[in-house]
Formats: C-alpha cells, structure tokens, sequence
C-alpha cells in the first residue's frame, strides 16, 4: 500500500465474519422437500388451490440414532401437512408460528409456478449475529504477532453466505453493526487493530474500524 508518497506494508488477514452454516443443510433442505412437495401437492390439487409454505430444516444432532432422527423428521413433516389442513379452515387461509408458515392462494393467482412453493426460514433468526471463531483467533493470535514485529494491521472480513442460503438478515448485519462489533472486541480484549474493512454479502466494500489512510501513524 502507498501512503504519503512511500510504501507501507501491511499485515492482513482474512476470515468470515459471520458463522459457518452447516454443510449438511442442503441435504436437509432436499430431504423435506421430497417429503413435504407430493403430499401437500395432492391436497391443493383436491382443494383446487396454491400453496406458500414456510419451514426450517434441520440437520441430525449426534447421538441420535439415524432411525429416531427419522422419526423426529416425519413427526415434524406431518405437523406441516397437519397445518397446511388447518390453515384450509380459516377465513384467511393462513397459518403461523415460529416454525411453519403456510398462505393458500386461488389457483389462477400464480398460474405460472408451481403447486405448492416451498421455502425455508433463517436457523439462526432467533439467535441474532454472533461472529465466527475465526474473528477472535485473528485479533488475539495472528494479527498482534505481525504488529509487535511492526506492521500496521488490517482485518477483512468476508460476509458471503452459501449459495444455498436465501436469507441475510441475520448472518449480514449492517457494516455500522459489525464495525461497532468489531470496536467492542478490541477494547475487550485489550489489543490493537489499525484497520478493518468488510466485503458485505453483496459484494460492497465498507471501511468499518478506522481507515487504512490515516493508520499507519498510529502507535
């Protein structure tokens, strides 16, 4: 980097800022899909209507067996259909809780799309924003080995979710969040950070902790 007409070097590290999803997501998401898709099919078949419907997928904890998670997954398949019948016998043909979301539709109101259009919902939504592991690894570690032997410092944050994942609120906070996030963790843990920028998850780029212009002369 230059700054004030001479070269600085810099020691930069990058990390994700948000948690990793669990890889066996997509897996979970396919399998409710093929189990949920043909049965509420049929029913707005029968009833002659469309479907939205809203649920969360969740993967196998360990030390549940694969057949007991198998019948935790069906339990939870058929407390959706059983729903999705439910929401038929209201006014507004709605149906919402924390885990479900179902909205029947006339059949002509999306001719174009499918019977039934299924979605799935934030795992983390009642959780909020918590940074990764990896955040804290590079402010207490890496980052104070390269400042003590004298370079200034800059962390950069990556905040893209996987490409499977149709949801940012709370994996994507505002940069001002994260940055005042990210002050709070180097006052906390009594180190020095010369910078941080952040590449948001559409692809902006936000100086969230000081600027790089104006740290090199800070001690």
């Amino acid at each position: 980097m230059t700054e004030d007409d001479y070269d600085t070097m810099w020691a930069a590290d990058v990390c994700l800022a948000s948690r990793k999803f669990d890889p066996r997501l997509p897996a979970a998401m396919n399998g409710l899909r093929q189990l949920l898709i043909p049965p509420l099919t049929e029913l707005a078949e029968q009833v002659g209507l469309r479907a939205t419907v809203g649920c969360r997928a969740y993967v196998r904890l360990t030390g549940i067996s694969r057949n007991e998670w198998k019948r935790m997954t069906n339990s939870y398949v058929r407390n959706i259909y059983d729903r999705a019948v439910m929401a038929l016998m209201r006014p507004d043909k709605e149906w919402y809780d924390s885990e479900v979301g179902i909205h029947w539709l006339p059949n002509d109101a999306q001719p174009n799309s499918e019977r039934v259009t299924l979605h799935f919902y934030d795992p983390f939504i009642y959780e909020g924003f918590r940074f990764s592991k990896a955040v804290h690894l590079k402010l207490t570690n890496q980052l104070p080995r390269a400042r003590a032997a004298g370079y200034p410092t800059l962390l950069i944050l990556d905040q893209k979710s996987p490409r499977y994942v149709d949801w940012t609120v709370n994996i994507a906070p505002e940069p001002l969040e994260i940055g005042e996030g990210i002050a709070f963790l180097v006052a906390n843990r009594g180190v020095r950070l010369d910078a941080c920028v952040l590449v948001n998850h559409d692809d902006s780029i936000h100086e969230i902790y000081h600027t790089v212009g104006n740290t090199c002369s800070s001690n």
